[in-house]
């Protein structure tokens, strides 16, 4: 089937598909936002320890990243993401031990899974939706996928209120979660469209070389693509330092998690709207995503220098959040343009790899910082971000006879 044999832009499997990340988020980004709270405030380890943790999660994730697209490639994609996603349910049980190895354990375990779990998903996305759709129905899976971890802060607040220990509210995670891996059974995970364009034609040499000049003009944007990543990785902090940045400033929890809330919140409503307006190229991830973000993180150092409180930082965790919704719907939607269906779940393997592997600097980094100087992790993140943006921004120069094609 093709994509004009049908105006359907989202089928039952990629429904299905970004249902299961609406509950799997209303599971894990609740921990994620009270992880740090119980392990700092109380546990009452250092932000440094925090930093390790996440910064181990982050890194090690990148070969399980890797791992995930390769069996992506090579097995049936419905089987690798339900086992990642049942792995997730380590993150319930972390706030459990009060043992600070076993608690760290569980919750980088858990993350290693979700790691296993992207790239499948993405890739099986991309090939049950329609290619002039894609932006689209990313921003769609973003919209549920941080509507899910909206829920499930609000939850988490309503909880705190009440006086439960964070380390019970996170063990209330594992439900969603299994509801979560309960969603995928039904999807049949076959592939209805591929990736590249067939053609029953026997090409000349004249486009045989044309076609190789644009596959290895395509792999250089790819690699092009993966640098700003990694790059963007190290500006990707953990939502956990706002957290407590916002929580320290108030001194109260209640004012953490509400700075969580406004990162989903944003997050999901820009990741719909810029889904829909359907923006093409380079232009829309650095310009949309980077830039923004780099923004955002320069902002947020800004209000801790001048002790502006939360009023100060809230606004710029709300463009943070905005920034990160243009990435998750144009970083994967160009990476899946610039792959061919044999090889689309290892594409999608490398791009979480590469931002991995700059979420591990950047999180030990941002924990020792943080120590030192509060503003300083922040101004650390910004510049990291600003140089993914100039990355691709010179590529987008470089690159632009090509990016008509891989935009299209």
């Amino acid at each position: 089937m093709s994509s004009r044999q049908t105006s359907e832009w989202l089928n039952r499997d990629g429904l299905l598909l970004s249902l299961s990340a609406f509950f799997a988020d209303l599971g894990y980004q609740g921990v994620t936002a009270l992880y740090p709270l119980f392990l700092v405030v109380e546990l009452r380890h250092s932000p440094l320890t925090y930093g390790l943790i996440t910064g181990l999660s982050f890194g090690l994730g990148s070969l399980f990243a890797l791992l995930g697209g390769r069996l992506g490639d090579r097995l049936p994609k419905k089987p690798i993401i339900i086992a990642g996603n049942l792995g997730i349910l380590a993150l319930a049980f972390s706030g459990l031990p009060h043992v600070i190895w076993e608690s760290g354990l569980l919750f980088m375990v858990g993350w290693w899974c979700r790691y296993l779990r992207t790239p499948p998903r993405r890739a099986l996305l991309v090939q049950v939706t329609p290619h002039e759709y894609r932006s689209r129905v990313f921003g769609f899976l973003h919209a549920l996928d941080i509507g899910g971890g909206l829920v499930s802060i609000l939850a988490a607040i309503a909880l705190i209120l009440d006086h439960v220990p964070p380390g019970r509210v996170i063990a209330y995670a594992g439900i969603p979660i299994l509801i979560s891996t309960l969603v995928l059974l039904p999807v049949t995970g076959k592939a209805l469209y591929p990736v590249e364009q067939s053609s029953s034609e026997t090409p000349t040499d004249e486009q045989a070389l044309t076609a190789e000049q644009a596959q290895r003009r395509a792999q250089g944007l790819f690699i092009t693509i993966l640098a700003a990543a990694a790059l963007y990785g190290f500006s990707f902090y953990n939502l956990g330092y706002p957290v407590l940045s916002a929580a320290m400033a108030s001194k109260a929890d209640v004012a953490g998690l509400a700075a969580y809330a406004i990162y989903l919140g944003v997050s999901a409503v820009s990741g719909w709207i810029l889904g829909l307006a359907n923006i093409k190229g380079l232009s829309a991830l650095w310009k949309w995503g980077f830039a923004p973000s780099a923004v955002a993180s320069i902002g947020i150092a800004l209000s801790a220098a001048l002790h502006a409180g939360v009023w100060g930082l809230y606004p710029a965790v709300a463009l943070l959040g905005f920034g990160m919704g243009a990435v998750e719907t144009y970083e994967p939607t160009l990476a899946a343009s610039l792959r061919t269906s044999g090889n689309v779940s290892a594409g999608m393997g490398w791009l979480s790899a590469s931002r991995s592997v700059g979420q591990f600097g950047s999180n030990a980094i941002m924990g020792l910082l943080f120590v030192i100087a509060e503003p300083y992790a922040y101004l650390f993140a910004g510049g990291a971000a600003l140089l993914a943006a100039a990355v691709l921004a010179v590529a987008q120069i470089r690159y632009r006879p090509s990016e008509a094609a891989q935009a299209r």
